[in-house]
């Protein structure tokens, strides 16, 4: 069977020629494809111009961003730089002024060297710094050159170089270290100061304690008035602890406790005498006029201190005895009798040491005992002193004061501590007596107690009355 009429040719006119419609339409579809191509082509140049546009616009402005950072930076640097070691350098004056004020204030106070040496070690050392001639090192700064990667839109962003200051050196920060240096070594030093005055501060109150204590049934409330306000001042101080402490008012809170117990005391001191004179003179005896002597006796008792009481009593001759708080605390039924027999009671302190030898508390301490162990003993509270071996100072005397007490020497030494003679003994007090003598001997020795029988008869042979020391106009006298 012939083929179907898709199959045969097709006739053409004669001399033409005829393109089949499917390679035609393949052509125009190729032209298409070209074309949209073409365009998405286009499209993708549009794009990526636009894109580089857009990242060389951001890359100008960072680039314009960093130049006129640079350009800042090297304008104001010197500046910067010149505020900043200004600032640390004053902030580091104002640490070695406060340094030198805590050192100098702590000088006689604190003792310890351990914390005083750094504080002067880091003084010298921010005092050489601050001293140190400030210079400003100059570093470049460069802002690299860019260059745009589009061939067709070229352009250059030239590199920039600015001289920049880059600080100072001395450096701000090694000024702040010295700073904290300073500050941590005089925090330490301050802080041991505060102590040292809590710690002085302390038995100045407890001084005036013992004031109020002791003079509460001697002395008005008015006259203890403004005593008893320091004290309490003070115990506030104490009970608040050292964090508390400002070391210039404690310390002058001290001072005004040690000064108001010495003057309360010491207007006691003088009323006592001016009471004891008036009496002695009520019954007679007035060493304004009469041939006043005082026999006087230092460190017992002693068990011969008894038998010595007993010629005392057969003579009715009124004798002191300095007594040594240590035997009297052996042998308290020997001190009462003194009391007892009528004679004066006196401090001697506790274990016969040489008070300017010791520190303030180890001198309270052996006036307190003392005291203590007599009033408990006898009833009867001292007020006189004799420093063992005569030794005796300023500071001892006020710190008597305080504790209630006036110093009582000798002047006239019956060298009974040396000779141990009986005979000796007579004939030097005899030889060297006069009016007011004060005379100097030792119950511990049996040979001063076998001596004091003809010694009393000399001196009435002599009209000479025989009084307790205090009632002495010269009392006092070495």
């Amino acid at each position: 069977m012939p083929g179907s009429a898709e199959d045969r040719p097709v006739s053409t006119p004669a001399g033409s020629t005829s393109t089949p419609a499917p390679v035609a339409r393949r052509r125009a579809r190729w032209w298409w494809i070209v074309a949209i191509v073409v365009l998405l082509l286009g499209a993708a140049v549009v794009v990526a111009g636009l894109l580089e546009h857009r990242a060389w616009v951001r890359t100008v402005a960072e680039y314009d961003a960093e130049v006129a950072r640079v350009t800042d930076e090297a304008k104001n640097a010197r500046d910067r730089a010149e505020d900043a070691y200004a600032a640390s350098v004053d902030a580091l004056d104002e640490t070695i002024d406060d340094g030198r004020s805590v050192r100098a204030a702590s000088k006689g106070q604190v003792a310890d060297r351990g914390i005083r040496k750094p504080l002067a070690a880091a003084l010298d050392d921010a005092e050489q710094l601050r001293d140190t001639e400030v210079t400003y090192p100059v570093v470049t700064r460069t802002v690299d050159e860019v260059v745009r990667p589009n061939p067709f839109r070229p352009d250059v962003l030239p590199q920039v170089e600015h001289d920049v200051v880059g600080g100072s050196d001395p450096a701000p920060a090694d000024l702040d270290a010295a700073v904290d240096d300073v500050a941590e070594a005089s925090a330490a030093v301050a802080e041991s100061r505060r102590q040292w005055a809590l710690d002085e501060l302390a038995p100045a109150t407890a001084e005036g304690r013992d004031a109020l204590t002791d003079l509460s049934d001697q002395v008005g409330a008015r006259a203890l008035g403004p005593l008893e306000e320091a004290v309490t001042d003070a115990e506030a101080i104490l009970d608040a602890g050292t964090d508390a402490v400002d070391p210039d008012e404690t310390v002058a809170l001290r001072d005004l406790l040690l000064d108001t117990t010495e003057s309360v005391w010491a207007d006691r001191l003088a009323d006592i005498r001016t009471e004891r004179r008036q009496a002695a003179r009520a019954r007679g005896v007035d060493c304004r006029k009469d041939k006043c002597v005082a026999l006087t006796f230092d460190d017992g008792p002693v068990p011969d201190t008894e038998r010595l009481l007993r010629i005392l009593d057969r003579k009715n001759a009124p004798a002191t005895f300095f007594m040594v708080g240590d035997n009297v605390a052996a042998r308290p039924g020997i001190a009462r009798a003194v009391v007892e027999r009528g004679h004066l009671v006196a401090n001697h302190t506790w274990n016969h040491p040489q008070l300017t030898t010791l520190d303030d508390g180890e001198v309270r301490d052996e006036l307190r005992r003392t005291q203590d162990a007599i009033t408990d003993a006898t009833g009867f509270t001292p007020f006189l002193l004799r420093p063992p071996y005569g030794a005796v100072d300023g500071n001892v005397r006020t710190l008597a004061t305080r504790t209630g007490l006036d110093i009582v020497l000798w002047n006239l030494d019956s060298d009974d501590w040396g000779t141990r003679d009986p005979k000796k003994i007579r004939r030097h007090v005899r030889a060297e007596v006069q009016r007011g003598s004060n005379v100097l001997l030792h119950d511990l020795h049996p040979t001063t107690v076998d001596a004091v029988p003809k010694i009393i008869n000399d001196l009435r042979k002599e009209d000479y009355v025989l009084v307790t020391v205090d009632l002495l106009v010269a009392a006092g006298g070495s």
